[in-house]
């Protein structure tokens, strides 16, 4: 049969209020590590992570954790560092580790008929490594030399003076790192392995096409690790910082590096968490934002600005950051407080409200998309404590969002002395 299209006429566009995420394969290895798993794929590929819940707030010496997950494939009781990167290299595989506030994560991609031979290493560099001492001499004067050279920039010096002032010096969230603080010692690392990464204490999930007898190939390897309980410390969620304004001059400066923003009192399960990401994205947190219009397209004081929403487990963070010419720079910080302002006293039209939300929603069906950003997704929620349905009702909560909510939340929330501004460059 022949359909005759009538092309003058646009289909009917439906707005989109509900996805609902596939939800995993839930199962418990032997010794009762929970496996989440996503069988939503026919190629011949898996993503495997080891995730604990622990990161760079749990340790006890400045950058232990880091050095502790960047030194596990550096050897292990079997098998050396070169060892190890040529077997995994040869089975067309690939680990990475990444590490948080909260969490370490330790990630094998591999082909499906070698998940027995590559999670056996993954396993045994995260059980049984030795922190061997050439090798952390290497990783400490590498990644000093990389930081030196990255306090040179203006941008990275004030992400480090920023971070310092969001938390008290008591909170485990604070960090000031100096150069001395790379001289970190093989001790340190053994202590931080042993309290923090038993693979007992994991939670896995499996991303890519999943059987049975891969779960069973992982139970044989992991799940006859014997159960020892790692060192549980509880962190205080932190609400609020003292506004303040800080001036890190540089004399030779050509740009000055800007952040300005706060802690919100507020946890990603709060009822003002997903309006306040409305009004972030309005106002910089995408290409066609407040911010980016009037600071880039109208005065041409940057290439780019932006403003984003972290939130840790213990801490909500709201941060504008640029980088803009030093004779631009009172003028810039000035306009970033007129478009704060405009948002407590004028109404969001609904044409421009309705095109943040429509990013947003396209946004998030792009990061739904295949197993690994379904897991992803799947991941975030159960650390935060969330249940599937905030993925789920997600879109709707973007939609019924409105102009008088935005205005209520930027009186809320964005006022100047609640604000920490750090410049580093001159003004």
């Amino acid at each position: 049969m022949i359909m005759n299209l009538d092309r003058s006429v646009s289909p009917e566009v439906k707005p989109i209020n509900r996805v609902d995420i596939p939800l995993p394969e839930k199962c418990e290895l032997s010794n009762g590590i929970p496996v989440f798993s996503f069988d939503l794929t026919e190629l011949d590929l898996i993503r495997i992570e080891i995730v604990f819940k622990s990161g760079s707030a749990h340790e006890h010496s400045t950058l232990g954790a880091d050095f502790t997950a960047k030194m596990l494939r550096e050897g292990t009781v079997a098998r050396s560092g070169k060892e190890i990167a040529d077997y995994i290299d040869y089975h067309g595989s690939f680990i990475e580790q990444t590490i948080s506030k909260d969490i370490t994560t330790f990630t094998l991609f591999t082909l499906t008929k070698f998940v027995h031979q590559t999670i056996e290493v993954l396993a045994e560099i995260i059980a049984s490594p030795i922190f061997p001492e050439n090798e952390l001499e290497t990783l400490k004067k590498n990644e000093l030399q990389k930081f030196q050279v990255n306090m040179h920039k203006n941008s990275i010096a004030c992400k480090h003076e920023f971070g310092k002032l969001l938390y008290p010096k008591s909170h485990p969230y604070f960090s000031d790192i100096h150069a001395n603080d790379f001289d970190v010692n093989r001790e340190q690392l053994i202590e931080h392995h042993k309290q923090f990464l038993n693979l007992s204490d994991a939670t896995i999930f499996i991303a890519g096409k999943v059987t049975k007898d891969i779960i069973k190939t992982i139970d044989s390897v992991i799940g006859k690790v014997k159960n020892r309980r790692s060192k549980n410390l509880e962190i205080n969620r932190i609400e609020q910082a003292i506004g303040t304004k800080v001036l890190l001059p540089k004399n030779d400066a050509v740009q000055s590096a800007i952040r300005i923003g706060r802690l919100l009192p507020f946890k990603k399960s709060s009822d003002d968490f997903i309006p306040f990401q409305v009004l972030n994205t309005l106002l910089g947190g995408y290409f066609s934002s407040r911010l980016m219009a009037n600071i880039r397209e109208d005065k041409g004081f940057t290439y780019g600005i932006g403003s984003g929403l972290l939130a840790n487990l213990s801490s909500t963070i709201f941060l504008i950051a640029t980088e803009v010419n030093v004779n631009s720079t009172g003028e810039t910080i000035k306009e970033i407080s007129y478009e704060m302002d405009r948002l407590k006293t004028e109404k969001v039209s609904n044409s421009e409200l309705n095109r943040v939300k429509k990013f947003m929603i396209g946004s998030f069906l792009r990061s739904s998309d295949g197993p690994f950003n379904v897991s992803d997704k799947y991941k975030s929620s159960y650390f935060h404590g969330l249940d599937n349905e905030f993925n789920s009702l997600y879109l709707s909560k973007i939609q019924d969002v409105s102009s008088e909510n935005i205005r209520d939340l930027a009186i809320k929330y964005l006022n100047d002395k609640d604000m920490i501004e750090v410049v580093v460059g001159n003004r």
